[in-house]
């Protein structure tokens, strides 16, 4: 799972974070489960990505330290100058990979 985070000065991109790999905590996946108790996201559809932004803007103080623990390195000031158009491709493909690592631990694959 390749994830990118664009950090920008004005509209240029100033610096990129990538990561390819990113190990799930046991508390990140309560964590994201208590984002998404009570909401079926299904991406295929605008509603749902609507579902997802209210997720987020309500829950900054989980989110934040969620991102500076995925891009090693980034730092209050710079997540300040992110896009959240960005970071919620970035929060769906973490909530996506939770949701099949979870799954695996169901089905005893990984």
């Amino acid at each position: 799972m390749e994830l990118a985070l664009n950090v920008y000065k004005g509209r240029e991109i100033e610096k990129t974070y990538r990561t390819d790999t990113y190990d799930l905590m046991f508390g990140t996946v309560e964590d994201i489960i208590g984002l998404l108790d009570d909401i079926n996201l299904d991406m295929s559809t605008n509603k749902d990505y609507e579902n997802l932004f209210r997720i987020v803007t309500g829950s900054l103080d989980t989110i934040k330290p969620f991102l500076k623990d995925i891009f090693e390195g980034l730092t209050d000031e710079e997540l300040r100058r992110t896009r959240v158009k960005e970071i919620i491709p970035v929060l769906i493909e973490v909530f996506k990979y939770s949701l099949s690592e979870i799954g695996g631990l169901n089905t005893g694959k990984k």
